[in-house]
């Protein structure tokens, strides 16, 4: 099940190794990030708790509606970088495809993204009464909030969560995430019916471009938009953990459609074969097949490893 596509996979190579100049420099700052927190823990809990303070008492954080504009503003900013990138002729070297071009687009175009993108999660907002549990919240409040059919406001934990916390549920809610959606990935890609009206306009455009990472079914918009929030109620993730978790998520999955293979990325700040990165990423899109999981590989070489086969274009 391919793609309608102006790529030929035949032309693009993986140029970016894991010995660069700029990746040891990241590597230098994610170093430094954890000596500072180290050296200056009580400083960065203080930040934290502050940081907190300032969201429980906002009403805009409180609204049931605040995560899905959350998301959709952090993946403008991603459209934002995506479009400097493009313009900027130095990041031209580190396109995967090297006659790629980024997608042109108007307001207008960008608005209606964005209400196709936002009304059906919001429909879900209105009418589900969001539970944090394993934060301290008393259940009997989640109780009398179902009386209400309409939901206007978010029930908060009043106190603020330890900074590992925040650390380690964000890494273990992409971790769950990665693997539920490599198995939603690769059954769709399994079955035909599933395909086509489910994951098949994901993979029909010219470039892979950042825009294309919400270029999705309503279906699967939602598919994804449950599972991420899945894997952060199994970790019983705090409010300000999951507000955290979405800028994250949203640059991990924006980093996988941007079609380059920048030596900073996420892929080259691990092991080397650990994660997939753009690269892999943008094989999948050309080739319709493999390289399922999102963020890691370790599911794809356990069980669809080997020599991809070619997929004729549907």
């Amino acid at each position: 099940m391919g793609s309608t596509r102006q790529d030929d996979d035949a032309t693009f190579v993986r140029r970016i190794h894991h010995s660069t100049p700029a990746l040891w420099f990241f590597r230098g700052c994610w170093i430094a990030s954890f000596l500072i927190y180290a050296l200056r823990r009580d400083l960065v809990q203080y930040w934290v708790e502050r940081s907190w303070e300032y969201l429980y008492s906002s009403w805009l954080f409180n609204c049931v509606y605040f995560e899905t504009w959350w998301t959709t503003l952090i993946y403008t900013f991603n459209l934002a970088f995506a479009r400097f990138f493009a313009e900027v002729r130095y990041f031209d070297r580190f396109k995967i495809n090297p006659s790629a071009k980024c997608l042109e687009t108007d307001i207008w175009r960008m608005l209606l993204e964005a209400v196709e993108y936002c009304t059906p999660l919001m429909l879900l907002d209105t009418f589900m009464v969001k539970k944090y549990k394993g934060v301290g919240i008393d259940p009997k409040i989640w109780a009398e909030k179902r009386q209400s059919i309409v939901q206007e406001s978010r029930v908060l934990p009043r106190d603020p969560p330890q900074v590992e916390a925040i650390v380690c549920h964000i890494i273990l809610a992409v971790l769950i995430y990665d693997a539920i959606f490599y198995v939603i990935h690769f059954l769709i890609h399994r079955n035909m019916w599933l395909y086509k009206w489910v994951h098949a306009a994901h993979h029909t455009h010219g470039v892979l471009n950042t825009r294309i990472t919400n270029l999705l079914s309503v279906p699967e918009r939602i598919i994804l938009v449950l599972s991420a929030n899945e894997a952060l109620k199994t970790v019983s993730a705090h409010p300000l953990t999951r507000f955290l978790f979405v800028p994250v998520f949203v640059g991990l999955l924006c980093e996988n459609h941007c079609g380059y293979d920048f030596p900073w990325s996420y892929d080259k700040l691990l092991p080397k074969g650990v994660a997939g990165g753009a690269y892999l990423h943008y094989k999948h899109h050309m080739n319709g097949c493999r390289h399922y999981q999102p963020f890691l590989t370790y599911l794809d070489e356990l069980f669809t490893g080997g020599k991809p086969k070619k997929k004729k274009a549907s």
